[in-house]
């Protein structure tokens, strides 16, 4: 039977006015269902017509009941989600008589206050606008009407504190509307059962309908090989001849097609394959799109895309999800994906039409990268999932909630609230202590009013509410102002603007490159070069990788069995060779942990995967540490942890912390561990500014966060601070479970010296912006590109000018005309500080310009024409090249190395320190 037919007539003729007669999988699934009235949760790839399996049953049963208040509400967790659905969904609303509105952060005032007169049937919105909307009277009064929620993406919000706090939103809905039909939208995921329970919330049931996502689905993997002949361009893009091969065969296969998608997983990486494009070749069509473009750029990237204005679109996680692009019909993914289902999820957006196949390519710069692709693409193939669980009890979420009752309820009972917070599936385990804690420390902090039998608002819970609706993490970010046009082009984190953005110093965004202005309050003036620069680092961006990823690489490395692999020849060929050099040197693999010992460094060689290797690399440290009384140096990665050692560590006291260690108290123990760490210092500011201890605008860099934590050590605050820290850090039952088998012997340990694996371990992985061995090639074009500047030098005595090429200076630089030793290098286009030379500081702002000529003359004076190589380098100002001279006074190689990555180098060694 066609479940068409099902439908309101109305409805069936819309669907053929579009030419669609047949359901698809999903829709035969789910139509059925959800008319009966079941909770469903539906697993379906995207672009098979999931929105329409959805919505087309609740748009039949909304036609033919009673009409008044809002009766459906549809939750996505991106804004730009919501634009799509209101242009898919107005016209099939409007067949059957029924009003779709969307209600978001940036709806108008006008329409906002047109729905609260006059309410849509159906409303589009964000977790987040959700919870605002309890607090107005007359949008609460149409919430009462509701009889369905449907919530897309769901696999997207179950794993963090956005999906807690949207599951209580839920429960407090079915408070003031009754039951509701709950309909659950979601990608191809490991978990299924686990966002099923989310969905329900307890004592509910669903029903679960599973579409297969991989069965229309092509990927395979290549490491393409370099050549000789690309030098040059490797030189003139500042990168290595690997990478330079893999950009090559990228644009190949985005020739090849009509529209390609091109993941990467970072953003920085995105701006740092962007800008080397349009370096290359302007004509190339390619556009950047991340989370920290401005929504405007976004948009024209997305429509530039649609109308193929653009050949490819280098994108990070922000299309990951069900964004209309057009008709993409190739996927690339840069490196490994790192996980199973976002390999599902990014290939699953090419073909992203009604019984297309979905192809897509992994293209790998190196060895690692091509074991740990084969291993996700062929787990991808037969669609073997990571699993994941969703976390209980996370105290930011409820505290945000307990507020979030007093200003919709006046008095709260408290039987009422925990009974409604435990009905929500992350809650259903929260024990009432706790419960009453965290209501005691909210009136502690005056956020609310507490007594023994309920609790109500105090006049600043209404700011602390709208101060921390949204759960995600704050880091002050910066506007990036293109001084021109005056257009805002996206943001920087304060982390990145605080250790490198400087007046004159360059970076990238949007895949092109902008020198700095000024730098203000909250944001960065800019204007744009046609030049290579540094990439901006953003908070978040590492994906971790599983733990059944890194063991199946290490089964690889040990059976070679690559014929069940979906690889080309060379890929295969290249991670054959790496294996082989390992020589006489013990493999680590899935069953052998190598133990390496070097001069001030010990290598555990462990493929167990992101969060085990942090978890057991935070032990050993913190055991070795408290053995020895010296600290440790820790740098994890996916398959190896580096221990920078006091002479006295050696091999044999990692294996005894290996073998000795007390699984059955391992929680406990790294609990205390991780108490002093800069984790969890950074982690306390955030939950302490959920929970309104610490202003949301406050500086972290002003706070005294060492009497803050002894403060609120015993609290609900560091209590959730050290939770969540463990949670998104760490594995510690894997670990524990690994640790059993290394000591029961299923894992063997070896000890011995460096191997070429360990080697590798404690160079950094390889970036495309910061060649971490940059060959001698790549050292010289940069160096001769650097002699070859112009630069004005400034004699700070008699203030004689002098404009030469850099390769023209002395080694020791004096004035001609005086014989004065401080000496500025000023670029030629850098005109306020030549104004200043010329007419005097006058104002605050050009006696710090002054300063910063003399910070200049100084390195000049100390350094010579080395300083001005340094000086006259892309984005390099006074303070970055005082650094790098102070570091590298005699290895030209090394020396040349920082410059080219300077500014990354920096800020990440900055923040791993701290």
């Amino acid at each position: 039977m066609n479940q068409f037919e099902l439908l309101d007539s109305r409805l069936r003729e819309e669907l053929a006015r579009r030419g669609i007669t047949e359901p698809t999988e999903p829709q035969t699934k789910a139509i059925p269902a959800i008319l009966s009235g079941e909770n469903v949760l539906l697993v379906a790839p995207t672009g098979i017509g999931k929105t329409e399996a959805a919505m087309l049953p609740v748009l039949h049963k909304l036609a033919g009941s009673k009409r008044g208040g809002v009766r459906c509400v549809y939750v996505t967790p991106l804004r730009a989600l919501n634009r799509d659905l209101l242009r898919r969904l107005n016209e099939f609303g409007k067949a059957v008589d029924l009003k779709v509105a969307v209600r978001h952060g940036d709806t108008s005032q006008s329409e906002r206050t047109a729905q609260s007169k006059s309410p849509p049937d159906i409303l589009i919105t964000t977790p987040e606008t959700l919870q605002i909307m309890f607090t107005g009277r007359n949008l609460r009064q149409h919430l009462t009407h509701v009889k369905f929620v449907i919530v897309d993406e769901i696999h997207e919000l179950a794993e963090d504190e956005r999906g807690a706090q949207l599951s209580v939103a839920l429960e407090r809905l079915a408070r003031i509307a009754g039951e509701f039909q709950r309909i659950g939208l979601s990608a191809t995921v490991g978990s299924i059962a686990e966002v099923s329970n989310f969905l329900a919330g307890v004592g509910r049931t669903v029903s679960t309908l599973t579409v297969s996502a991989v069965k229309d689905m092509r990927i395979s993997v290549e490491s393409p090989a370099q050549t000789e002949s690309d030098r040059d361009l490797a030189s003139k893009l500042q990168t290595d001849l690997k990478h330079i091969a893999c950009m090559k065969r990228c644009r190949e296969l985005v020739e090849e097609h009509r529209s390609t998608l091109f993941f990467v997983n970072t953003r920085d990486s995105a701006e740092a394959l962007g800008v080397r494009y349009h370096h290359w070749d302007e004509a190339f069509k390619v556009g950047v799109h991340h989370g920290s473009l401005s929504k405007e750029i976004r948009i024209q990237m997305e429509d530039d895309f649609k109308a193929e204005k653009l050949k490819a679109l280098i994108c990070t996680s922000s299309l990951e999800l069900g964004i209309d692009v057009g008709s993409a019909d190739f996927a690339i993914q840069f490196n490994s994906p790192r996980q199973v289902t976002r390999l599902i999820q990014r290939v699953g957006r090419s073909g992203h039409r009604i019984g297309e196949v979905s192809y897509g390519k992994i293209i790998t710069t190196a060895p690692g990268e091509i074991a740990e692709s084969l291993v996700i693409a062929r787990r991808a193939m037969i669609e073997e999932l990571e699993k994941f669980n969703i976390r209980e009890n996370p105290l930011s979420v409820l505290a945000n909630q307990l507020v979030a009752m007093t200003l919709t309820e006046g008095r709260v009972d408290k039987e009422w609230a925990y009974a409604t917070i435990k009905r929500a599936y992350p809650f259903r385990n929260l024990i009432r202590a706790v419960f009453e804690d965290v209501l005691r420390l909210l009136a502690e902090l005056h956020i609310l009013w507490n007594d023994e039998t309920g609790f109500r608002r105090k006049t600043t819970g209404m700011k602390y509410f709208y101060d921390n609706i949204s759960m995600i993490p704050d880091e002050k970010t910066y506007k990036i102002r293109d001084v021109s046009s005056r257009s805002i082009i996206g943001t920087l984190d304060e982390s990145f603007v605080a250790t490198y953005a400087e007046p004159y110093s360059t970076f990238v965004t949007r895949g092109r490159t902008w020198r700095v202005v000024e730098v203000g309050e909250d944001e960065v003036m800019v204007e744009q070069i046609r030049e290579l620069a540094a990439t901006p680092s953003w908070v978040g961006e590492e994906i971790p990788v599983p733990y059944e990823v890194a063991q199946e690489v290490g089964a690889m490395r040990r059976l070679l069995a690559l014929e069940l692999y979906p690889g080309d020849e060379n890929a295969k060929n290249e991670l054959t060779h790496w294996i082989k050099t390992q020589g006489e040197h013990p493999l680590p693999t899935d069953k052998l942990v190598t133990i390496e010992q070097g001069v001030g460094v010990v290598v555990i060689n462990c493929c167990f995967g992101s969060k085990v290797n942090e978890t057991i690399a935070k032990l050993v440290a913190g055991l070795l540490t408290a053995r020895f009384g010296e600290s440790f140096g820790v740098q994890t990665d996916v398959y190896s942890i580096v221990l920078e050692t006091p002479r006295s560590v050696s091999a044999a006291d990692v294996v005894k912390v290996l073998k000795e260690t007390d699984t059955s108290s391992l929680g406990q123990l790294m609990r205390l561990l991780i108490r002093n760490s800069s984790y969890l210092r950074w982690q306390f500011v955030h939950v302490a500014k959920k929970f309104g201890a610490i202003s949301k605008g406050a500086d972290y860099k002003m706070l005294n966060l060492s009497k803050l934590v002894d403060v609120f050590e015993h609290s609900p605050i560091f209590e959730e601070a050290l939770a969540k820290t463990l949670w998104e850090n760490m594995d510690i039952d894997t670990a524990s479970h690994v640790l059993k088998r290394i000591q029961d012997g299923s894992i063997e340990l070896k000890t011995g010296p460096l191997s070429h694996i360990g080697k590798e371990a404690i160079g950094t992985r390889k970036e495309l912006m910061q060649p971490q061995r940059a060959d001698r090639a790549v050292l010289n074009a940069l160096k001769e590109r650097l002699l070859k500047e112009n630069v004005v030098m400034v004699c700070m005595n008699c203030r004689t000018q002098r404009r030469a090429a850099v390769a023209q200076l002395p080694e020791k630089i004096k004035c001609a005309k005086c014989g004065g030793v401080l000496m500025a290098a000023i670029q030629p286009y850098v005109k306020s500080q030549l104004d200043v030379l010329k007419k005097g500081a006058s104002n605050e702002e050009q006696r710090k310009e002054l300063k910063r000529i003399y910070k200049n003359a100084n390195l000049v004076m100390a350094h010579g024409k080395k300083a001005v190589l340094a000086l006259v380098s892309r984005g390099v100002g006074p303070d970055t090249a005082a650094r790098i001279l102070a570091r590298y006074q005699t290895e030209e190689d090394e020396f040349l190395r920082d410059i080219l990555a300077a500014e990354i180098m920096y800020a990440r060694t900055k923040r791993f320190w701290d």
